[in-house]
């Protein structure tokens, strides 16, 4: 025995000295009961230690090595039978505890229990790094010592949680290895690097998770939104063609229902052509039969009185012969060449063919819609038709507020500068309107925000109050607008609407469409519409009073509302960094 190590005479299933040593096929040996329990819980049969599967009808190897040693050992020592006898006996013992053990396990209805009974486990503790059931729970809870030990729900692999070489909570994370560590190995080989507490660690992930999810929910949505408008060209493509394949097999059916009625129609006039030419020469034939036989009955007759002795009757019946013969006409008439009916078709078909040479070309040039060209259609569209030239009014800048020569930029100083005061210059707010009011139509303008952390755009009415600070950003008080506030994305409508945040926005598109009602804001790189105030109101009733005199004794007052022509403007809020109004360009990326 002393030429093994104690490992090698040892089962690992129950630890212990191998009782009955058998060997797998893989050359894994363990006890035979052992193996045989194991299995007996196991859906699928194979080897605890390579989980290679093992064929059922595979014949287990008794290994004959350890058999031996143990006997040899047997007759060194017989003195130690007893001894090995109980052995064997607690060995038996241990096998069914092992036994019973794994098949209550796979009993249990939960997966994590109790590390100190085996039941159901309630919380695992992150600092001693057991699970406990309920009853053995109640420490935790009660003791004040225990109070600041962490609980989790249930987790089944604490052990993982630990640091192998310090036996400490990994509760910490190294950014710069991207592990999670202990404090011991913070302090020893990780003190050079950039780490954080897990739980800020886990919060940050959690959150760009959440952002990310966001940016692609919105990116499934706008792709879910092409790939129902690529069905629906689709749908009406396929449509399309049905109805123009239907429309060219009818007209092709009538060109050539046409061309063989024309053919019905020429072989019909030439064969009516050919019976009256035909009915003419056999009238000309029948003239000539009678002239012929009228000859002939004279000729006889000549020849008869020639023969005649008697001078006074050949001088009597000797008839009047005219030599003058009736002329007729005697070719048959031809109506139509052939050549002319081969010139007149093959004119026909080469006009034919060159019209349908070129419908062809004109199909074939034809450039296919494609998801992309669908995808920024609407953004594309709105860039190329209602792009409006949209500059600052400085007039109306906040006294902090420094806006460029060409009235394109306005950036937030922070300190007051000496400025002409007026009615429309913003004095407690940092804001700046643009120069030009819209009361009709459509406009749509782009904003670069170079990285502004706090910022705000959209459109306002004339009316909004510049002076003091009574202003509410919310529709009811005639303001559409889209803020950042501290990196978080929000829709300044009653109450205020969160959006996914605003740290990777970089250019912002507005669009207005007066008579809607509709202001939408567009993120220009991604071409993804952010978000749409619908049904506002721009134009607001004003009580206009009347006087009119009535039967000549008295005035009175009389209100009546009308609608007012209410212009809205463009409204900016920059910080310490800079807004740009930037020229519009159709489909940039």
């Amino acid at each position: 025995m002393a030429s093994r190590s104690e490992e090698e005479l040892h089962c690992l299933i129950c630890l212990d000295v191998f009782t009955e040593p058998v060997s797998l096929p893989c050359d894994h040996s363990f006890c035979r009961s052992c193996i045989t329990s194991f299995w007996d819980s196991c859906d699928v049969q194979h080897c605890p230690l390579c989980k290679k599967t093992i064929s059922r009808t595979a014949r287990l190897r008794v290994k004959q090595e350890f058999r031996d040693e143990d006997e040899d050992e047997d007759e060194d020592e017989d003195e130690d039978e007893d001894e090995d006898e109980e052995e064997d006996e607690d060995e038996d013992e241990a096998l069914k505890k092992a036994g019973a053990a794994a098949a209550g396990a796979a009993a249990r209805p939960w997966k994590v229990s109790c590390d100190l009974c085996e039941c159901k486990a309630l919380k695992s503790c992150l600092v001693c790094l057991v699970s406990y059931c309920s009853e053995h729970l109640q420490p935790h809870l009660s003791a004040p010592a225990l109070e600041w030990h962490k609980l989790v729900e249930p987790v089944a692999s604490l052990k993982v949680r630990a640091c192998s070489k310090h036996n400490k909570l990994k509760d910490l994370f190294c950014r710069t290895e991207q592990v999670c560590i202990c404090a011991v190995c913070m302090t020893d080989e990780h003190a050079t690097h950039e780490t954080i507490a897990l739980e800020e660690e886990s919060k940050e992930r959690r959150a760009e998770a959440k952002r990310r999810k966001a940016r692609v929910d919105r990116d499934v949505s706008e792709k879910s939104a092409v790939e129902e408008m690529v069905q629906q060209s689709k749908l009406k493509s396929r449509l399309r063609v049905e109805k123009t394949t239907a429309e060219t097999k009818r007209c092709f059916a009538a060109l050539v229902s046409s061309i063989e009625a024309k053919a019905v129609e020429l072989m019909e006039l030439l064969e009516e052509k050919q019976e009256a030419a035909e009915q003419k020469a056999e009238d000309v034939i029948q003239q000539l039969q009678l002239e012929i036989d009228e000859k002939r009955r004279i000729s006889a007759r000549l020849e008869e009185l020639s023969n005649i002795e008697d001078d006074f009757q050949l001088l009597q019946e000797l008839p009047s012969v005219s030599l003058d013969s009736t002329s007729f006409d005697t070719t048959v008439q031809t109506f139509l060449h052939v050549e002319a009916v081969r010139k007149a078709v093959a004119k026909t078909e080469e006009t034919f063919n060159q019209q349908m040479e070129n419908v062809m070309r004109d199909l074939e040039e034809d450039e296919p819609i494609d998801s992309q060209t669908v995808f920024d259609d609407k953004l594309g569209r709105i860039q190329q038709q209602y792009a409006t030239t949209v500059t600052l009014d400085a007039t109306t800048a906040h006294p902090c507020l420094i806006v460029s020569l060409d009235r394109m930029l306005v950036r937030d100083v922070t300190e007051k500068t000496k400025v002409p005061d007026n009615i429309s210059r913003f004095d407690c707010l940092h804001y700046v309107l643009g120069n030009k009011g819209f009361s009709s139509g459509r406009f749509y303008y782009e904003v670069r925000l170079y990285n502004e952390t706090g910022w705000e755009v959209g459109v306002v009415r004339e009316s909004i109050a510049k002076k003091g600070t009574d202003l509410s950003l919310s529709p009811e008080n005639g303001c559409w607008t889209l803020g950042s506030y501290w990196g978080q994305l929000q829709a300044n409508a009653n109450p205020p609407v969160a959006l996914p945040s605003s740290k990777e926005l970089d250019k912002i598109g507005v669009f207005v469409d007066y008579t809607e009602g509709l202001v939408s804001f567009y993120d220009v790189d991604t071409r993804v519409l952010i978000y749409s105030f619908t049904e506002c109101v721009f134009a607001v009733r004003a009580a206009v009073k009347n006087e009119e005199a009535q039967w000549g004794m008295f005035r009175r007052s009389c209100y009546t509302c009308n609608p007012a022509k209410t212009k809205i403007y463009p409204i900016f809020r920059p910080s310490v960094f800079t807004l740009r109004i930037t020229p519009v360009t159709r489909g940039q990326q």
